[in-house]
């Protein structure tokens, strides 16, 4: 027989009989039920865990794959905004060409 958590076949017989002798045979039916009920509900939550977190996998993998085969051009937003000035702004722009400052009027 193979260990169950580490405990040997001597130890979990051990561990019984202590639980016998102490909670006699009256509250022993009863506590192993109300442990299988906690062992069941801890499988329940478990299953209902590892149900959402593969869901969510599948989801974020969807949309990698979607991201994968869409046009980068339709995927991504413009990030260059152009502006003009107004032709009525006055602003004029200066020759390069020229290093000598303009006098103003």
């Amino acid at each position: 027989m193979e260990s169950l958590f580490g405990i040997g076949p001597m130890e979990l017989a051990f561990i019984f009989l202590l639980a016998f002798i102490l909670l006699g045979p009256r509250d022993l039916p009863r506590l192993a039920y109300q442990l299988g009920r906690w062992a069941r509900q801890a499988q329940l939550l478990y299953a209902e865990f590892r149900r959402e977190w593969e869901a969510e996998v599948q989801e974020v993998a969807r949309e990698v794959e979607q991201a994968a085969t869409t046009p980068p051009e339709t995927f991504l937003p413009p990030t260059v905004a152009t502006y003009q000035l107004p032709p009525s702004s006055g602003i004029t722009h200066a020759d390069p060409s020229s290093s000598e400052p303009r006098e103003s009027r």
